[in-house]
């Protein structure tokens, strides 16, 4: 039986291993924003807690984090409802059990979406077609059987230019952008050079370093994220050395850069040992290279850390290549580099 919102929220607030302070005025502040009674609260945390072993704190993870991560999203219900609705009319393109549909209705209502959920699925409203979910509906699409599917799913869109400013640049003459079937939101800017925006128009928070091939962090992440998709999508394990039915979320994933330092961690659904925010570093000086786990976890801690690794050191790998690919240009590139927000590479 899937969680409550209230049980997904104690998940969050419990996963590195402790319930802080801070945690517990956040459950008090969900309590409130749910409508949930005292003794409605009362039974689904007892229940909750009779189920987990309470380890000690883990080296991963940060509840009290995740937990105010998920609230903000909860605040965001004008883009939430018709998130919802969508996610019901794509339910039915996958196929929706009668288990699925109650425990999602359920979780929906909790949340205080159960009618646009509803109308999705039977179609007493228009819904979009799916393309992207709020961070803060991951369980919900989860329950949904969704995670696996949404890249799929995506709708084939007519070719358009961003008229934003550059996330990825391209400087040799051969260099032509097109657009990406890879990452559809990643559009070719009109211009004169070999670039790519973001559809939103989005800012980078940095002035874009004049080099041959430059990128920012921000389309490295997506890449990442596509990476585990397409994983998923092939039969393959999102990561390896997960525990059997354990699901990744992408949508979560975050990417820090430091110095020559990049730390990439991704929230990770342990089912009934709740949730954890697992995180790896990689240093990108000549050839990226993993930075050792810290001493003294668990064998199985340091294979999930390294798999992490490694998925980041595949999206340096893999994500130039198809840029390349994409601007039709048969080129070398050097090793890359770390120059604030952005990763460099010079042409050979």
């Amino acid at each position: 039986m899937s969680p409550t919102p209230f049980e997904h929220g104690l998940a969050l607030a419990w996963s590195d291993g402790a319930l802080s302070r801070n945690g517990a005025i956040m459950l008090e502040t969900l309590q409130t924003q749910l409508g949930i009674s005292d003794s409605e609260r009362a039974e689904q945390e007892q229940a909750w807690l009779v189920d987990i072993s309470k380890p000690e704190r883990r080296s991963f993870g940060d509840g009290d984090l995740i937990l105010r991560e998920w609230l903000e999203g909860l605040d965001d219900h004008e883009s939430l409802a018709p998130a919802v609705r969508s996610l019901g009319r794509a339910a039915l393109d996958v196929g929706l059990s009668k288990v699925g549909w109650k425990e999602a209705i359920q979780f929906a209502e909790g949340l205080g979406l159960g009618d646009e959920l509803a109308e999705g699925v039977w179609l007493e409203k228009e819904a979009e077609p799916l393309k992207d979910w709020p961070p803060a509906l991951d369980p919900l699409a989860i329950i949904l059987g969704l995670v696996i599917s949404m890249p799929s799913m995506a709708t084939e869109k007519v070719s358009k230019f961003s008229d934003g400013t550059a996330f990825v640049s391209i400087k040799h003459p051969d260099a032509k952008p097109t657009r990406l079937s890879w990452m559809p939101n990643l559009l070719p800017i009109d211009s004169e050079g070999c670039e790519w925006g973001w559809e939103d128009e989005a800012e980078p928070d940095s002035e874009m370093p004049s080099r041959s091939m430059v990128y920012s962090k921000s389309v490295l992440l997506a890449w990442i994220r596509r990476l585990v998709a397409m994983r998923k999508d092939r039969g393959e394990d999102g990561l390896v050395g997960l525990p059997d039915n354990c699901r990744l979320m992408p949508s979560s994933s975050e990417l820090i850069t430091d110095g020559n330092t990049m730390t990439l961690s991704m929230i990770v659904d342990l089912g009934g040992a709740g949730l954890v925010r697992p995180w790896a570093s990689v240093t990108v000086e000549g050839q990226p290279s993993i930075v050792p786990a810290p001493a003294g976890i668990s064998d199985n801690w340091v294979m999930i850390h390294d798999a992490l690794a490694g998925l980041l050191i595949t999206g340096l790998e893999t994500l130039p290549r198809q840029l390349l690919l994409a601007g039709g240009c048969e080129v070398s590139i050097q090793a890359p580099e770390i120059d604030g927000e952005w990763v460099v590479h010079d042409i050979a």
